[in-house]
């Protein structure tokens, strides 16, 4: 039986257990307590009658999922749907020693469905995979669970008695308490409800319970009765504070730099209408803290947008952002780095963020070594089932929560890395909680209407303001669009352009304005797929759209604009090929698939023949797996490079084993390897693939989520711009890696790869015209061929002397220079003398 990609994400996010663990941190910040919270030692308390009314309850607790725990008519009340949903206490773990602990809480039912639903404790939450990690156990950890449930009884793990007949669920109480002797823990669960009744269970543990403790919901089927809570307490000598484990309130911060201006934005959880809408920007200069602006705090995506104009990047100056809440002051800092015009650019570049491998603590860590100078991430920030608990498409309020709650992970994991270098972050389909999108220019389409042919139709099934919140919490912080007006249902646009360390950036999206498979095929179910060979003609139209008509005039924009920068590159979501063969669970072959950067081929080879004017190299990701291509458009290999990069965390997986299903080839480079040459794809292209990073076939076998992620072919993409020598060094570094060591085993077969800028224009001349000779090096020259008028070339000459080629008879313009220094030449022909030269 085939599964269809969508249900096999969903149930993949739903086979996760739901996380917990408790230790060795990676996100450190300043924290300070919260006067509603007693934790300055080794024991907890918690008042929640204290708190404003917010979904998130505070930096002490993570809860999953986020937007059903809330704090509500002056007590905490829990209002979701899972079968199991835990709010974990993070700075307050269980040790290893022996010892005891006392666990405490008032509490009561908040609403009875079929007196069907339990309530109360879960200890010792750890993962298995990453048991050191907080972060892992709030999704993927397992506990003892504990308390009472409507069916009566009391429990602790597996062993149950009856409560008293008449036994009061609206308001009662329940203690835990544990003594650690030796090898066994003994546990003492006491319930007593507001008229004195009571139940004590007791139970016996092997081993020693270590972890983290968290307030559980938990029945045995989804809507189950829900519970409220008024305080908690834990207390003992098993009990260890841990503050470096708090999250939030300002849970993270990105930021770009280009052409001097900074653009931060600081993401906040869902704080309440009564708490702090303001929050302050500072950079430390001269030794001291200097206010630099006050932002409001949106209060639907909850983030706050600082541009700062003129920035001087000449040195790493500090920034550090405040927020009050609840009267106590909370500071998140980081550096806003020196840019590095001197020396070459290194550029990491991710994709793909599947929560089966979160938090990604070898990849995270890795990254840390490899030290980038900025981080691209290309979409899949999040997938529908990350968390272990299932989306919300409607209402749109609790969408959007959904989507923040989702949204959270991706910043707990990689706070760290961002908070001290610039970053580029661009939503794809699976953030705007659908498996496939053809956006078709921001076209809507219902939520009835989209059941019916779910991933295989064009338009976006969630709101224009759910889609709005993914696009300014995302890219907040990228440079102004470079065309603000509004797609069709209001939707937002970001695409735009980035100068960093001598390389111009073009930030695009290749979903929002493409059309849908419907425009050509006809019929039900994954029309989109192509399981047969597509006839001569049948998927092409004038009609269609791949990037849209707006997209492609800001590309002949940004081919031509070369202010501060050496080189070119092009930024997207996919790779603008079908290099994958194989996919899904059962290992599919399919000849094609519209979702690929391989279709509509007509308006596909206008954007490389725009981009290659540049010779701009493209990075990418989407794939689920590395690949390394050269484009081809009238002939092989006549267009520029593209770094699909590694997943972060492969889900849904795929191959290109193109050898396996007998597709011809030319051109195998000199490695050898299979499955690399020059293939042709379903649509036409022919994809000359140099490098292929392919997942074993045996990933199912294993339990260990990192271990699969490595075997899914995960992991991330270094890319390293010599912008004086003009070279492109590409490297794809394993979700495992050992970096302390120099081993092949840490990258994938193929890499690295490096080559010269020139080589993103693959043409072969028809002819040249005269030698260029400049008083000084790296001048901007464009050639444009006088009868169209169009730009045929646009590249900083990399010294002071420069033949140009060309690819048609007839007479050329050469633009030398920039800005009020321009000089043009015009009336040059191709010359059939290598020593005739022009000197500027």
């Amino acid at each position: 039986m085939t599964i269809k990609r969508r249900k096999f994400i969903q149930n993949l996010g739903l086979a996760v257990p739901m996380l917990a663990s408790p230790f060795n941190p990676i996100l450190a910040k300043d924290f300070v307590e919260n006067t509603a919270f007693d934790t300055a030692n080794d024991s907890f308390k918690t008042d929640f009658t204290k708190l404003n009314q917010r979904v998130w309850i505070g930096s002490s607790f993570w809860a999953v999922p986020m937007e059903d725990w809330e704090i509500k008519n002056n007590r905490l009340e829990f209002s979701g749907v899972e079968k199991q949903s835990r709010l974990h206490i993070l700075t307050h773990i269980l040790n290893g020693n022996q010892g005891d602990f006392m666990l405490s809480g008032n509490l009561g039912l908040l609403q009875n469905k079929g007196d069907k639903g339990g309530v109360g404790f879960s200890v010792g939450i750890k993962d298995y995979t990453d048991p050191n990690s907080v972060k892992a156990a709030c999704y993927f950890g397992k506990g003892i669970s504990i308390g009472i449930n409507l069916e009566g009884e009391i429990y602790i793990d597996k062993q149950k008695e009856k409560l008293p007949e008449g036994f009061g669920f609206q308001n009662f109480s329940l203690q835990l308490k544990a003594q650690n002797k030796k090898k066994e823990t003994e546990l003492t669960l006491l319930a007593t409800d507001a008229n004195g009744k009571t139940a004590t269970l007791r139970h016996t543990l092997e081993g020693n319970l270590s972890g983290l403790v968290a307030l559980e919901n938990k029945g045995n089927e989804k809507k189950e009765s829900t519970f409220w809570w008024a305080d908690v307490k834990l207390s003992g000598s098993k009990v260890q504070h841990k503050a470096e484990n708090s999250f939030g309130p300002i849970l993270w911060a990105m930021y770009t730099l280009s052409r001097g201006k900074l653009k931060l934005t600081a993401q906040l959880p869902p704080i309440g209408e009564k708490d702090s809408q303001k929050i302050e920007l500072q950079f430390l200069r001269n030794g001291k803290w200097i206010k630099e602006a006050k932002g409001q705090i949106d209060p639907v995506t909850f983030i706050s947008i600082f541009s700062v104009d003129d920035w001087d990047a000449i040195e790493d100056i500090k920034y550090r952002l405040r927020y009050t809440l609840d009267k106590e002051r909370h500071v998140y800092e980081g550096v806003i780095r020196k840019e590095p015009l001197d020396r070459p650019l290194t550029f990491g570049g991710l994709t793909c963020q599947h929560a089966m491998g979160f938090p990604y603590r070898p990849l995270v860590e890795n990254l840390n070594r490899s030290n980038p100078d900025m981080l691209y991430f290309s979409g899949d920030q999040l997938y529908e089932g990350n968390g272990g608990y299932p989306i919300k498409r409607q209402p749109e309020n609790k969408a959007i929560l959904n989507y923040l709650g989702k949204w959270y992970m991706f910043g707990w994991a990689f706070g760290d890395v961002l908070r001290n270098r610039p970053s580029i972050c661009t939503p794809d389909d699976h953030d705007v909680y659908q498996g496939n999108l053809w956006g078709e220019g921001g076209e809507g389409i219902g939520f009835e209407e989209w059941e019916k042919v779910r991933d295989a139709h064009g338009g976006l099934v969630q709101t224009p303001n759910f889609v709005n919140v993914v696009n300014k919490t995302q890219c907040g912080h990228m440079p102004d669009a470079f065309d603000k007006a509004p797609m069709k249902s209001n939707i937002s646009t970001w695409y735009t352009h980035l100068v960093y360390g001598n390389v111009s950036f073009a930030i695009v999206s290749d979903r929002l304005f493409k059309s849908g498979p419907e425009m050509v095929r006809s019929g039900e179910g994954r029309i989109d797929h192509l399981t047969a060979p597509a006839k001569p003609g049948e998927l092409e139209s004038e009609d269609l759209d791949f990037m849209g008509q707006r997209q492609l005039d800001f590309l002949n924009d940004w081919v031509a604009d070369w202010k501060g920068a050496n080189m070119k590159v092009l930024l997207s979501q996919t790779l603008f090929s079908n290099v994958g063969t194989h996919h899904g669970p059962t290992k599919e072959f399919l000849f094609g698939d519209l979702d690929s950067g391989g279709w509509p081929k007509i308006k596909r080879d206008e954007v490389i023949r725009t981009i290659r004017k540049a010779c701009a190299f493209h990075i990418n990701g989407d794939q689920h797996l590395p690949f390394m291509v050269q484009y081809s458009i009238d002939e092989p290999r006549d267009a520029g490079w593209t770094f699909c990069t590694p997943a972060i965390s492969t889900g849904y997986p795929r191959w290109g084993q193109p050898d396996s299903v007998n597709v011809p080839f030319t051109d195998r480079p000199e490695h050898g390897l299979p499955n690399t040459g020059c293939y042709r794809d379903g649509f036409g292209n022919d994809n000359y693939i140099y490098a292929v990073g392919n997942p074993t076939d045996d990933f199912e076998e294993e339990y260990d989520r990192y271990q699969k992620a490595q075997k899914k072919a995960s992991g991330y993409g270094l890319v390293t711009f010599d912008t004086k020598k003009r070279t492109i060094k590409m490297e794809a570094i394993r979700f495992l890696a050992n970096l302390d060591i120099d081993s092949e085993k840490n990258t994938y077969p193929g890499w690295p790869l490096t080559i010269q800028q020139t080589d993103n224009d693959g043409r072969r001349p028809i002819g040249y015209l005269p030698k260029l000779n400049t008083e000084s090096a790296n001048q901007l020259l464009k050639i444009i061929k006088e009868d169209t008028k169009e730009l045929v070339h646009a590249m900083r000459m990399k010294e002071n002397s420069y033949t140009p080629s060309v690819y048609e008879q007839g007479k050329y313009t050469l633009v030398i220079g920039e800005g009020g220094k321009e000089k043009t030449i015009s009336g040059i022909e191709i010359t059939i003398d290598p020593k005739k030269s022009i000197s500027v």
